[in-house]
């Protein structure tokens, strides 16, 4: 793939989106920077531009799924996309004192986990289709959508949700010679993993996953879960009946005070949820 000029990255704030950020900053390119804290897009947004990136920056939160559509299309109105990386996401367990996660915890995790960027990656494919110059969507999944996670049910699902619609969505636009690249990384060192109190085999730094993930896109690959290590994981895990997989993962329980201390309430942006339940920002 032709080195993309016009980018937008979703969830640029921090973590992998603000490292995918640098690494396509350039001279000559242009960096649409999406996410919904606006003082840590300042910062990502100044690098870009030290090192030549022309930068945009959109504060949005993609839980205003009516509000994010309204700006993608504004957005690649003016600025015509070649590459659109859906990365924003967050993460949710149950507290210590519940058994499943909430409803409304399910629903935000959905909302911003798939619905969200699902909604977004057709609007941008359309656009595409009818430019007829091809380009390419990258979707940041989860290795978490091949496992079974008693106390993360709605994360495990929303994301095992969006690699079903990332490879069917593949499948619509490979005639129109638009690539869809649909990305699985494990462990990575950001804000949102730090917070979890658990053993993180093979955690990549955000750099080393920015890398990985570009590779991905510019090979157009269309199925890929980063590290290595962990594409065998999964690829073993096919070969384990559900039914002693569900059985094996009901006997853990993640401790999860230091992932959920310090977040910030669902409710600050997802309205009617509980604030005693935080969400953990992947932007």
């Amino acid at each position: 793939m032709i080195r993309p000029r016009t980018i937008l990255i979703t969830g640029a704030s921090s973590g992998i989106g603000a490292a995918l950020a640098a690494a396509y900053a350039c001279e000559r390119t242009t960096l649409v920077l999406m996410g919904r804290n606006e003082d840590r897009l300042s910062r990502v947004s100044a690098v870009c531009r030290d090192k030549g990136a022309l930068v945009v920056v959109a504060v949005r939160d993609v839980a205003d799924i009516d509000g994010f559509l309204g700006s993608l299309s504004d957005l690649d109105g003016k600025w015509r996309f070649d590459l659109a990386i859906f990365n924003a996401g967050i993460g949710d367990t149950c507290a210590s004192s519940q058994q499943i996660e909430s409803p409304q915890q399910v629903l935000s995790l959905l909302d911003v986990n798939l619905r969200g960027p699902a909604a977004g990656a057709s609007l941008i494919a359309d656009r595409m289709i009818a430019r007829r110059q091809g380009g390419a969507i990258a979707l940041i999944s989860s290795v978490a959508a091949f496992v079974p996670l008693p106390i993360a049910a709605g994360y495990a699902s929303s994301k095992a949700g969006l690699n079903a619609f990332g490879l069917s969505l593949n499948g619509a636009l490979r005639r129109h010679g638009i690539a869809v690249s649909l990305i699985c990384p494990g462990y990575v060192d950001t804000p949102m993993s730090a917070r979890l109190n658990t053993f993180k085999p093979f955690q990549m730094q955000p750099d080393a996953a920015a890398r990985a993930i570009m590779a991905c896109i510019t090979k157009r690959q269309s199925f890929a879960i980063i590290p290595m290590q962990y594409a065998i994981v999964c690829a073993f895990l096919k070969l384990v009946p559900t039914k002693f997989a569900v059985w094996f993962s009901s006997k853990f329980r993640l401790d999860a005070s230091a992932y959920r201390s310090g977040s910030e309430p669902i409710s600050d942006t997802h309205p009617g949820a509980p604030s005693s339940c935080p969400k953990l920002d992947n932007l």
